[in-house]
């Protein structure tokens, strides 16, 4: 089964969930082979039972098949365009002049005729036969069709910056560490809660508190951050059952927010923890929201974890 082809055609699907789903697989093909039902449904903006029933019209034997299909195909395609790459100087010099010009626009060599792609390499028609031969391809179809699969991987990683990648991972990371579930509970939380009181984040983050305040009062939650802390320690002695500790925990935890969780266990207060799984608090707290590892992208976690909070709100 051709898996990037079956996409390709439920793309355009008339059905607005599955024509999403699928695109959003196209579009993320590099990031796939990771991928687990929960987190590819989340990603993807879809309900599991939308994704169950885009696998069995994709011919797909269950879910474990099509996850199977999916993470192939990332793997192949990105080795497919190192294969092209490594077999540079084994071609002849008309043959690299063909594989030049595919590294250059893998997207216009996706879908260009077989004359079309001659006159970009100034080659003949007969080397871009020869060429898709020595690639292991069939024909000119076949090497379009791969192509066509290469550059939605080619596309997520064109021009690498370090730091930008290093993040990118560390969200992805971030996202796959807890279920859907775990988040929908968290949300549920929220939402019963008489009072919620934020504390956590302070010096350089305080303009995320400031954020998550802002947003979550703006989705109708009763949300207090007390920044005085004289009248943070009273309202912590006054927690009760049906409030809840809210805790953003992006750096070192201060013993002032280790003692408020020791008072909201006492008092059976359920704390929700933004953190990194390293931290003592993720085994403490009752909704274990996580942070990512990298220290320097926990920032962009917290907004992160936010927007798909909000989402469940």
């Amino acid at each position: 089964m051709d898996i990037v082809w079956q996409l390709r055609q439920q793309s355009a699907r008339v059905d607005a969930q599955e024509s999403k789903l699928a695109r959003f697989i196209l579009n993320n093909l590099h990031t796939s082979t990771q991928a687990t039902m929960e987190s590819l449904a989340a990603q993807a903006g879809v309900s599991q039972e939308v994704l169950q029933r885009f696998a069995a019209s994709a011919g797909c034997r269950d879910l474990d098949d099509f996850l199977h299909q999916v993470r192939q195909a990332g793997q192949q395609e990105t080795a497919f365009v190192e294969v092209i790459r490594q077999r540079m100087a084994s071609l002849s010099q008309q043959e690299q002049r063909v594989a030049q010009a595919i590294l250059r626009d893998s997207a216009f060599a996706a879908s260009a005729t077989i004359e079309q792609l001659a006159g970009r390499a100034e080659v003949s028609a007969a080397t871009i036969t020869r060429f898709a031969r020595s690639m292991g391809c069939d024909d000119i179809r076949d090497l379009r069709m791969r192509l066509a699969r290469a550059s939605s991987v080619s596309a997520g990683r064109s021009n690498p910056v370090p730091q930008i990648e290093l993040i990118e991972q560390a969200l992805t990371r971030q996202w796959t560490q807890t279920d859907q579930g775990s988040w929908q509970q968290a949300a549920t939380a929220l939402r019963s809660a008489r009072s919620i009181l934020l504390i956590g984040a302070d010096g350089p983050h305080t303009p995320l508190a400031a954020e998550v305040q802002q947003r979550l009062q703006s989705a109708g939650l009763p949300l207090a951050w007390i920044q005085d802390e004289s009248l943070l320690r009273m309202t912590i002695s006054r927690l009760q059952p049906d409030d809840l500790l809210l805790i953003l925990a992006p750096d070192t935890l201060h013993s002032s927010v280790l003692s408020a969780v020791h008072h909201a266990h006492i008092q059976q207060t359920p704390v929700i923890a933004f953190c990194a799984a390293t931290c003592d608090l993720a085994g403490q707290a009752t909704h274990w929201l996580p942070l990512p590892e990298v220290p320097t992208a926990r920032r962009y976690g917290i907004l992160l974890a936010l927007d798909r909070l909000e989402t469940l709100l």
